[in-house]
Formats: structure tokens, C-alpha cells, sequence
């Protein structure tokens, strides 16, 4: 094991894998020292103790604070290869002493030679990474799987800079990647749209996206979409703007997604054209906020698509707009909340009853209050009674839902690769939900409450949480309503109904079919997870024998040299290849697309809080007791408003 002059190899990295070993053996790093070439040929290498030297001090410069210290000593243990024609490489010196002591045993894992990322390591952090766990808990998590610290071969330094590594690859080339792997897409799946623009400098401002499956979702659900944007989801600070619905389980699903560098008009303008292409009909009602972008896009692209405003946006900034005199007014806000929330209030009784408030509580010039009534068609629920199942989607909440979802799978400082990696992570999880709850309807069977063939014919169609909503109303509406009658048009079912106030109601349902896509399942993809599965399953049975155990391995040895011959050698090639895999492409040297450049919206900056947080911020904070006045509360001496009274008396 140990080196010895005159010692031959066939090549240089035999040579230096062999010295690391013997230095591992013996308890010191090295490192390369010097080289000697004959153009590409390295004739003489030389490896030294890493203690080798002494530091550099120079006394010009001023002493710095930072207290650093030096492993350097003179150490003078080294070797020398030499290349021979021939032969290969001849060891010609080496000095086996040290002046120092050896790494004693339980100190050698921090050694730096011990201290490499093997590719089970790569692997291992790369797959934490695609789930958004950050390194500091990949470590933890790495050091459990292998069963302590002495065993994982590295510190969370190391894993950190893998994880530097991964952004490194595809810094400047990640708007080029992203378009790659969807235009590789594309090619295996026709269903699969994707649209981006790029501005003067070639650098991505626009890109929308959406898959089969968002598309089947669409035209199952797709007649209310609620559509809002968030930030802080990639390192460019682009906009991400998805398209959300409700699905029959009531719970929020993406239709498409879209990221966008700037908020106005055009931007929305072209991101809605793209959703309307890509799905082939537009939604029958949106909701939004009230950004005049978003209402001047819906207006010039959505011309047959009614267009709703977030009530909760609206409601909550009441309190904001109401005259001092009236902010903790109760009653005040009970009537508005009654007038406006009422889904049962004709237009005519809505417009009296707002009249009546506002007389009554003085607000009738208030501009706020006027500017709100004068756009009421876009956001009382009493102006849209007459679209159906208009109830559902009120509010972008299940949009801010949505978002604060994906928020949990992606973090700031992505680029597009990850974001978008992360972005299919959380809607593969969605999906997985929706599906896990289809399972439970499928297999099982509610519990009626009425004898109602209405109930049971409900109860046949609803999913479980769709039926448990309607079934209260079921049973609270059998002994009071009755069906007046029913009618047929074209492909609309009528029925006319008499609740217990005499009052008719015409409930309309309309039959039409959907349209299915075809989805290809990736076949290597399925047989690489049931190899882990098959991998682990033999595992965890083997777990603690140590004949098996070692029979086992022994299998995967005899594996491993029939179907790569050479076995696996890790190097800059093989890490560059791991990388590769963990984003599923490669970064080309030509790139037509560049990154975008970092944004600025009305979401990168701190927003001025209101007057109501302002308030509420300061109720939250713990007072403390004034030296003058004696009170406690939220000031001192200095800003004492009694001692300021006395200094005006004066």
C-alpha cells in the first residue's frame, strides 16, 4: 500500500488515486504541487502533504480584523511521477516522513480526500432538490439513510456546494433549457402548448404553458376561472400568473400557467390570447382583481367572457374607506355585509337597499362608496343570478390558495429550470389529491337522510363533498318547495320551483359532452421507479442478515460489470452528466433565448401598510410604561402627548 520509487502505472490517474489512498490510509490531505508538459503530455507530476509550505504575510498591508489561522509547517513529505515511454509512470521520489502528527481516527472523515460527493451522494442531494429541500436538511436526511455521521463522507459545506453547482450549470442558459425541454414535449405529446416572446436583446418577457391534462380539467371545469398573480417564485422576479378553477371535489385546479415580466395591458392581453388559443373556447366568467390591466385585457381579448370582481378585495378595503366617525360602527358594517353578500336579492331590491344605507349612515357622497356602486355589474353576487353555478367562485381566494401552494414547493432564488421542475412537483401533487379523492367516491356509498328520490338520485352523480353541501338543502327543502313544472329546450332542461315564500324560481341544466385528450406515460421513466421500488423492497427484507446481504451485493457487482463494463469512474465528465440528468437536458453553447433580466412590480417592493394595519401593528405591540405621565402604552417621555399639552398651556 505504500508508494515506492521505482513503482509503475499505467496512467496518471492510477497513480494520484493511489497516493490519495495511502494518504487516506495514513491520515494527511495532499494536493498537486507542480506539473511539467510536452504540449498535452504530462511528463512530471508532483504531490505533496497539504501542510507543504508556510503563509504568506504581508506586513505592508494592514492587520485585518478576521483572526485566521494557518495548517501550514514545512512539511516535506511529497512524491514525484514521471512518465516514461514505454512503461508509464515511474514514481522517481518520495519522502515518506512528516513533522507533524498524523489525523487521528475518528478526525479522518474531515480530511478532504474523505470529504468527496460520491454519486450516491450526488444522486441523493440532486432528488432533494428537485423536492425543495434545502441543504442543511438533505444533509440531516443523508447522515439518517446512512446510518450516522461517520458514514456520510461529507459535511453540509460540501452539500451546499453541490447544490451551488446545480445553479451554476445553467446560469445565463436557463430560459434556453426550459424551452428545449417544452419544445421536446411538444414532439412526444401534440397536446402540449406552449407559447413564449423575447424582447430586442433576445431575452424572454413572456411564456405560457399547459399540458393535457390542465386541458381535459379545462373542458370539465373550465366554465369560471379565477385568475390572479403572485411573485417571488423565481430568481427574475417574473410574474406567475396561473389560471384556476374548481373541480367537481370543490378544490382548486390548474388550468395553465403563465410567467410575465411586466403587469400591464399587453402583457395579460397576451397571456389571455394564448389561454384562449391553447384551450379553443374562453371561459364563460373570469375573476380578478381590480387591476386596470387585467380589466382593459379582459375587455379587448375575453369579449364574450363576463367579468367578475374579488368581493373579499373589495369588502376588506371598507373599513379603509369609511369616514372616522363611522370605523367601529357594527351595525354599519352587519347591513353592508347583508346587502352585499345576499345571493337571493334581485338587482332592484340590492339598488334600494345600498340607497338606503347610504342615507342612513351618511356615505352618500362618500367617493369610494360611488365609485363601488357605479361598477356593481361587476362584482354583487345580485348581478350575477342569472349565470350559472356563479356561487362557486365568488373571490380570488382559490386562486391565493393556489398560489400560496406552489409557494410551498418553490423558493425565490430558482431559476426556470427549477421553478418549472417545482411547478410540475406541485401539480403532480394536486392531481395525486384529486385522484386519491375520486378514489374514496368510488368506493364508497353516502348516507341518505330522506326517502327524496332526489336526494338518492343526487347522491349518484355528486362527488362526496359536493353532496354533503347539497343534501342540508336537500333535506331542509322537502317539505317546503314543489316543483311547478318542467320543460325541454333544445339541449336545456328547465325545472320551476315554489319555495315556502310562494315565490317562483326556474332552475336551468344544461347536458353537453366533453372532449378527452390522449396522455403518453414516459415507459423508461415507469421502469427506472420500479427498479428503486424492486431495489428497496429487497432491501428492507434483507435488512440485518449479513449472508443475504452480502449475496446481494454481490449480485449487483456481477450486474454492474455486464452492463457497464468499465464500472463507473467519477470525474468532471460524470458529474457534468449527473447534473444533465437532474434537470433532464443539457445547457447548449449556442442560446438563442437569455434569461430575463430582474423585474421590478408592484410585488418586488415593500408595500405601505394601510391605515388599518398600521393600527392593528400597533395594538400587537407590548406597550411599556411612560417615565412622565405613568400610563402604559405605545410612548415614552419623549413623545408624551400630556407633557406636550402642558407645554402648550404655557
Amino acid at each position: 500500500m505504500k508508494p515506492h520509487i521505482g513503482q509503475v502505472f499505467q496512467t496518471l490517474d492510477d497513480a494520484t488515486v493511489f497516493y490519495n489512498k495511502y494518504a487516506r490510509q495514513v491520515g494527511f490531505d495532499t494536493h498537486k504541487h507542480g506539473s511539467k508538459r510536452v504540449g498535452d503530455l504530462v511528463t512530471w507530476l508532483y504531490v505533496v502533504c497539504s501542510r507543504e509550505g508556510e503563509k504568506r504575510v504581508n506586513y505592508k498591508q494592514p492587520e485585518t480584523k478576521r483572526r485566521r489561522s494557518s495548517r501550514k509547517c514545512l512539511c516535506k513529505a511529497k512524491v514525484a511521477f514521471k512518465f516514461c515511454l514505454g512503461t508509464g509512470y515511474v514514481v522517481k521520489q518520495f519522502e515518506e516522513r512528516h513533522n507533524h502528527d498524523m489525523v487521528h481516527l475518528r478526525h479522518k472523515r474531515f480530511m478532504r480526500l474523505n470529504r468527496n460527493i460520491d454519486p450516491v451522494h450526488q444522486k441523493f442531494i440532486a432528488d432533494c432538490a428537485s423536492a425543495n429541500i434545502g441543504p442543511t436538511l438533505t444533509f440531516s436526511l443523508l447522515s439518517e439513510v446512512l446510518g450516522g455521521l461517520d458514514y456520510v463522507r461529507c459535511t453540509v459545506v460540501e452539500v451546499r456546494n453541490y447544490r451551488r453547482d446545480l445553479r451554476a450549470y445553467v446560469d445565463g442558459a436557463d430560459a434556453q433549457m426550459v424551452l428545449n425541454d417544452m419544445k421536446r414535449k411538444k414532439e412526444i405529446c401534440s397536446s402540449f402548448t406552449y407559447d413564449f416572446e423575447v424582447n430586442s436583446k433576445g431575452r424572454l418577457t413572456r411564456l405560457f404553458w399547459c399540458d393535457p391534462i390542465a386541458k381535459h380539467n379545462y373542458h370539465l371545469y373550465g366554465d369560471i376561472v379565477s385568475f390572479d398573480t403572485t411573485y417571488s417564485t423565481n430568481r427574475y422576479c417574473m410574474i406567475f400568473s396561473p389560471f384556476t378553477g374548481k373541480d367537481n371535489q370543490g378544490r382548486p385546479v390548474t388550468f395553465g400557467a403563465g410567467l410575465l415580466s411586466k403587469e400591464n395591458a399587453p402583457s395579460f392581453g397576451w397571456l389571455f390570447e394564448k389561454f384562449v388559443k391553447c384551450m379553443g373556447a374562453a371561459p364563460k366568467l373570469i375573476i380578478t382583481d381590480q387591476d386596470l390591466g387585467m380589466k382593459v385585457a379582459v375587455d379587448s381579448v375575453l369579449v364574450d367572457t363576463r367579468h367578475r370582481w374579488c368581493m373579499w378585495h373589495i369588502m376588506f378595503k371598507v373599513v379603509e374607506k369609511l369616514p372616522k366617525n363611522q370605523l367601529h360602527n357594527e351595525d354599519l358594517k352587519k347591513d353592508l355585509n347583508k346587502c352585499v353578500w345576499s345571493e337571493l336579492t334581485d338587482p332592484e331590491e340590492f339598488e334600494e337597499t345600498w340607497h338606503e344605507i347610504m342615507e342612513k349612515y351618511g356615505l352618500t357622497n362618500n367617493e369610494w362608496f360611488s365609485t363601488m356602486f357605479a361598477n356593481r355589474k361587476f362584482w354583487v353576487p345580485a348581478y350575477f343570478r342569472d349565470f350559472p353555478m356563479s356561487s362557486l367562485i365568488k373571490t380570488t381566494s382559490v386562486s391565493e390558495s393556489q398560489n400560496s401552494f406552489f409557494k410551498r414547493y418553490t423558493k425565490s432564488r430558482c431559476n426556470l429550470v427549477e421553478f418549472l421542475m417545482h411547478y410540475n412537483n406541485a401539480l403532480d401533487a394536486q392531481r395525486s389529491n384529486s385522484n386519491r379523492f375520486e378514489y374514496h367516491d368510488s368506493n364508497t356509498t353516502p348516507m341518505l337522510k330522506t326517502n327524496s328520490a332526489l336526494e338518492r338520485h343526487a347522491s349518484t352523480i355528486y362527488s362526496d363533498g359536493g353532496f354533503k353541501a347539497i343534501q342540508e338543502e336537500i333535506e331542509e327543502a322537502i317539505d317546503c318547495c314543489t316543483m311547478v313544472k318542467t320543460s325541454n329546450e333544445d339541449d336545456t332542461e328547465i325545472y320551476v320551483i315554489n319555495d315556502k315564500f310562494s315565490k317562483d324560481w326556474s332552475v336551468s341544466y344544461s347536458v353537453s359532452g366533453d372532449s378527452y385528450v390522449s396522455i403518453i406515460i414516459d415507459s423508461a421513466t415507469q421502469e427506472w421507479r420500479d427498479m428503486h421500488g424492486d431495489y428497496f423492497e429487497v432491501a428492507q427484507t434483507i435488512k440485518g442478515n449479513v449472508d443475504q446481504i452480502r449475496a446481494f451485493r454481490q449480485i449487483i457487482a456481477e450486474g454492474k460489470s455486464e452492463i457497464i463494463a468499465e464500472g463507473i469512474v467519477l470525474s468532471i465528465s460524470d458529474k457534468r452528466q449527473m447534473i444533465e440528468n437532474f434537470y433532464g437536458s443539457q445547457a447548449h453553447s449556442e442560446i438563442d433565448v437569455h434569461p430575463p433580466d430582474v423585474v421590478k412590480t408592484k410585488g418586488s417592493g415593500r408595500r405601505p401598510l394601510t391605515r388599518l394595519e398600521q393600527a392593528m401593528k400597533m395594538k400587537a405591540k407590548p406597550g411599556r410604561k411612560c417615565a412622565e405621565c405613568g400610563e402604559v402604552g405605545n410612548h415614552d417621555a419623549r413623545n408624551c402627548k400630556k407633557i406636550k399639552e402642558k407645554q402648550k398651556i404655557k
